[in-house]
């Protein structure tokens, strides 16, 4: 994780930081990046950057950490929206984000995690019932009728929904699906999953 350095430095000077990360890690496997590049454009030394991180890969794992906490936010948030209809709250989501102009911020942030298999993007966060999250969490399983018997089963049902929209989004982008196309291939998983596979 990046040093107690970055962890005090201002909103804005982060955001920069993460700007400048974002831009070089998003289509590039972290082995093709340089420090040269990164701290080019954050015109700063060298030293400086390892002021704020221990090496290269410590702040790609920090980008990473920090694009799935954003994606996955904005999944539930999705979900929240339709929160009678669970699975349409996951398609709207993934409509949405085949409809992004392929250069904004947020495309690359899913192609960097879609292009991710570091196993730190699957690494499982530790949660507290009492969060937020898992609140609304439990609360959306409620609203859909999703039968689970322990706390543990609905985290871990929460993080195989996270996989399956990275997984449909991953096809999306490796693919170059139309927003038709990665509908039609969501809506075949999600009869699977409603409706089993055979007859």
């Amino acid at each position: 994780m990046p040093k107690e350095t970055f962890q005090n430095l201002s909103v804005e000077k982060k955001a920069h930081i993460e700007q400048i990360l974002l831009e070089n890690f998003y289509n590039r496997h972290v082995s093709q990046v340089k420090v040269s590049e990164i701290v080019e454009a954050m015109q700063m030394s060298r030293g400086a950057f390892y002021k704020y991180f221990q090496d290269l890969e410590d702040a790609y794992t920090y980008l990473i950490h920090k694009c799935s906490i954003s994606v996955h936010n904005a999944i539930l948030s999705s979900i929240q929206q339709h929160a009678q209809d669970f699975f349409l709250g996951i398609e709207q989501f993934l409509i949405h984000c085949s409809e992004l102009d392929r250069n904004s911020d947020y495309w690359k942030k899913l192609q960097l995690l879609t292009q991710n298999n570091e196993l730190q993007a699957m690494k499982r966060a530790q949660m507290s019932p009492n969060s937020p999250m898992v609140k609304q969490w439990l609360t959306l399983l409620s609203a859909n009728h999703f039968v689970m018997n322990s706390l543990e089963e609905a985290l871990s049902f929460l993080y195989f929904i996270m996989a399956l929209v990275m997984n449909a989004l991953t096809d999306c982008v490796v693919n170059n699906w139309s927003t038709e196309e990665l509908v039609i291939d969501f809506r075949f998983r999600k009869d699977w999953l409603l409706q089993g596979v055979t007859k």
